[in-house]
């Protein structure tokens, strides 16, 4: 088994398109958890982005925005001197695919550093949230968890860290390093305790051992999460999604001989209503357990192995019902996208931050691989003129705002001026959906101070947050006005 990494990043906001990042750990460990190495760092805020000021309470990060002598851009370029030391290793995560994942490989983007670095070169980007719900599901003794008013297992890291290792410092819980250290006890933990449920994660960290592990077996046992439930499914693999390519599985507590006698249209108005016989499986490190695994609960318990695998053999060998639902997934999708696309906002889907995915990638072979490169090694004096090269307009816009951030000085005046105005009019909008703007946070401070028995820490805490986005305030009004500055203490 390789060296395992886990990592955790905090943020200035909630929004992987266009949160910042303020802190992240990783902490290396071999096979057994024992720690081999680790790094933590932390940066000031980035100029342009306004922090949400909930986030900064919950992560506690304004003091690491106020306090460090680290810019955004020089965090970025440490952590991937970190990660590629460490490399190949497995990347583990809490909840990474719904949050760390996206967020790294946007902050690589946006910082012109290589987006994939944690899932390439041999390494492999694991979440262990997944696995942790299975391991209480299919070993209920595993791990100790705290829960809800629906009596559903908790499984906040805050939560975990309490019941399961009491000796926790609960005062250090939501900055990064506290969550990796949690993190890799619970993974521990799970691995001492249900060990079928660790060796499985293993199993299914990459896609194509994933999908080989779905495609393989005619029927296996996975564990999905919805309405605040890990539930357990047996399932046997249909096809690929026709536009997302990740397969599509049948759930065979559904009788099918019914469904296999419906016409097209009939078939169709079925899969829209309550009751899902069909489900995808993403392949972002899923749950893909051995198909006994579903015998432990019900109805799969009480219809019996054999009713199942008589199930999904009937289904397999059906390829026109199968065919029916490969066109009615297709037209589903096909109708929901429209109904999006129409609904649209053009500036939201414009905006270069969105473009990631939409954009396409880019690789070694792109003719700006190579002046991307570049950019890194050259003095801010010289990056410029290297960024005036890249074709790709979602990377000039990011090379330049990288200069814009780190050396306004090195810009050239008319483009300084243009960027700056453009920074302010984002930030000072008084409605905006996709991220924080000055008002918006104004009005976030505003109603935390208005909360019911607010404790005077908040209390405090949020007037700090208030002065820091008031010198923002001042900063881009002042841009709006025409009057600009390039010297970084009137801007940072």
């Amino acid at each position: 088994m390789p060296n395992i990494a886990v990592l955790d990043y905090e943020a200035q906001s909630a929004s992987t398109s266009y949160g910042k990042i303020i802190s992240v750990t990783g902490i290396l460990y071999n096979d057994q958890f024992q720690e081999l190495d680790r790094f933590e760092l932390f940066c000031r805020n980035v100029l342009g982005y306004i922090p949400d000021p909930y986030s900064l309470w919950v992560n506690k990060g304004l003091k690491k925005l106020k306090d460090s002598n680290m810019s955004h851009y020089q965090l970025m370029l440490e952590m991937h001197k970190k990660i590629n030391q460490w490399s190949p290793c497995i990347w583990a995560t809490w909840n990474g695919h719904g949050y760390d994942y996206p967020l790294c490989e946007k902050e690589n983007y946006r910082s012109l550093l290589p987006i994939y670095i944690l899932k390439t070169n041999g390494n492999e980007a694991a979440d262990f949230l997944p696995f942790a719900r299975a391991a209480k599901l299919f070993y209920p003794k595993s791990l100790e968890t705290s829960y809800s008013s629906s009596n559903n297992p908790v499984f906040k890291l805050e939560d975990l860290g309490m019941k399961n290792f009491p000796e926790t410092d609960k005062s250090k819980f939501h900055t990064a390093t506290q969550d990796v250290e949690i993190t890799a006890k619970v993974m521990n933990k799970v691995k001492q305790t249900a060990k079928p449920i660790f060796d499985s994660s293993l199993m299914t960290i990459s896609k194509q051992k994933a999908k080989d592990q779905i495609v393989n077996n005619k029927m296996f046992t996975t564990a999905l999460y919805y309405f605040g439930k890990s539930r357990p499914f047996a399932c046997t693999y249909l096809f690929d999604h026709p536009e997302y390519t990740w397969p599509m599985v049948y759930c065979l507590e559904v009788d099918p001989k019914e469904l296999i006698q419906l016409d097209f249209k009939s078939l169709k108005e079925k899969m829209k209503k309550p009751g899902k016989f069909i489900r995808p499986i993403p392949l972002k490190h899923p749950v893909i357990l051995h198909e006994s695994y579903a015998l432990k609960s019900e109805p799969f318990r009480t219809l019996g192995l054999d009713k199942l695998k008589e199930r999904a053999e009937l289904v397999r060998n059906s390829p026109t019902f199968i065919e029916n639902l490969k066109r009615a997934v297709k037209e589903n999708a096909e109708e929901k996208k429209l109904k999006y696309s129409s609904k649209e906002d053009e500036r939201t889907a414009n905006d270069p931050h969105n473009q990631l995915y939409s954009g396409g990638f880019l690789d070694k072979n792109s003719p700006d691989y190579d002046i991307i490169q570049k950019f890194h090694t050259l003095d801010w004096d010289k990056r410029y003129e290297q960024v005036m090269k890249i074709k790709d307009p979602r990377f000039k816009y990011f090379g330049e705002r990288l200069i814009y951030q780190n050396e306004p000085e090195a810009l050239p005046s008319e483009a300084y001026q243009r960027i700056h105005k453009e920074t302010a009019e984002r930030v000072l909008r008084l409605e905006e959906k996709n991220f924080t703007t000055i008002p918006m946070a104004e009005h976030l401070i505003d109603s935390i101070r208005a909360e019911k028995d607010v404790p005077k820490e908040k209390l405090d805490y949020m007037n700090e947050v208030d002065e820091m986005i008031k010198e923002m305030r001042i900063i881009f009004e002042k841009a709006l006005s025409g009057q600009f500055s390039t010297k970084k203490k009137d801007i940072a």
